[in-house]
C-alpha cells in the first residue's frame, strides 16, 4: 500500500466538521482524503498519552482541567464536543478526549494516511515507545518547532517523517540547514513568514515547503501558486478541492 501524497494535513483532524482532536474529527479528515492527520500529545498525571492542543481542556470541553495535573479517568469524563456545539446550530454527539493508542488504532483502518504527532510536553520517548509497541512506526510523522523534540523523535524512529515547524523568519531561514543536516522531510513555516524567496530556498535544499496554519482560501491559493506544497489547515476539505482545481 502506497501513501497518499497531496500536501493537505488535517490540522487536529477536520475541525470544520467535528470537534477538534477527537476520533470523529480524525476519521472525517482521513475519509475525505488528506494525506496526513495532525494531533497534539500530552502526558497526564497518571502517565497516559492523550490528545488535546492546549495544556488544559477549557477551549474544547468548556471545563478547565490541566492535563498534566489530571488523571486520564478525570479527563475522559469531559465532553470534548461542548465548545464546538456552542458555535454550531446542529449539536454534535458527545465525544471524549482520545488516548494516543486510540488514534493509532484508527490509523490502521486507513493505512495510506500518515499520522503526525506534535509533542506538547517532554514525552517523545513515551510516544515512540507506544508507536513501536503498536507496530505503527512506518505510518508515523512528527511535527513541532522544538528542535530537541524533533531530533529525539528522528533518533528513536528513524523512518518517521519529520516536519520542522518554524515560527519567526529567523527560525525559518536558519532551520533550512538544520533540517537538511538532520534528515528532516519538510520546513513548515508560520504562514506570515513564507515568501517566494524562502519557498524557493527550502525547495532548493531538497525539503518540502509548507505553511501553518492557513484557512483562508485566497491565501492557500497564493501559496500553492508560489510552490508551497504542505498545508496544515482547519479546512482540509476546501483545500483538497482547491488543489484539484489548480492541479498543482
Amino acid at each position: 500500500m502506497s501513501f497518499r501524497y497531496n500536501g493537505i494535513t488535517g490540522h487536529r483532524g477536520n475541525p470544520a466538521r467535528a470537534p477538534e482532536n477527537t476520533l470523529e474529527s480524525f476519521e472525517n479528515a482521513m475519509r475525505i482524503g488528506v494525506d496526513f492527520v495532525e494531533t497534539d500529545v500530552h502526558l497526564t498525571a497518571d502517565g497516559q498519552l492523550m490528545l488535546c492542543h492546549n495544556a488544559d481542556t477549557e477551549a474544547t470541553c468548556g471545563e478547565r482541567l490541566v492535563i498534566s495535573e489530571s488523571t486520564s479517568e478525570q479527563l475522559r469524563k469531559l465532553n470534548a464536543s461542548t465548545v464546538f456545539n456552542s458555535c454550531h446550530e446542529t449539536p454534535f454527539p458527545p465525544t471524549k478526549i482520545p488516548f494516543l493508542e486510540e488514534f493509532l488504532e484508527l490509523g490502521r483502518a486507513y493505512p495510506d494516511v500518515r499520522l503526525s504527532l506534535q509533542p506538547k510536553a517532554p514525552c517523545v520517548a513515551e510516544i515512540c515507545e507506544t508507536v513501536k509497541r503498536m507496530g505503527m512506526s512506518g505510518q508515523i510523522a512528527f511535527n513541532d518547532g522544538n528542535l530537541e523534540f524533533m531530533l529525539e523523535a528522528k533518533r528513536r524512529i528513524p523512518e518517521a517523517v519529520i516536519f520542522y515547524d518554524t515560527h519567526g523568519a529567523l527560525q525559518l531561514e536558519e532551520g533550512i540547514a538544520i533540517a537538511q543536516k538532520a534528515g528532516f522531510f519538510s520546513i513548515v513555516s508560520h504562514y506570515p513568514q513564507m515568501t517566494q524567496e524562502r519557498c524557493d530556498a527550502i525547495r532548493a535544499a531538497g525539503l518540502e515547503a509548507g505553511v501553518w496554519n492557513v484557512d483562508d482560501l485566497d491565501d492557500i491559493r497564493r501559496f500553492m501558486e508560489m510552490g508551497v506544497f504542505r498545508f496544515y489547515t482547519n479546512r482540509p476539505e476546501d483545500a483538497l478541492k482547491l488543489r484539484q482545481e489548480l492541479d498543482v
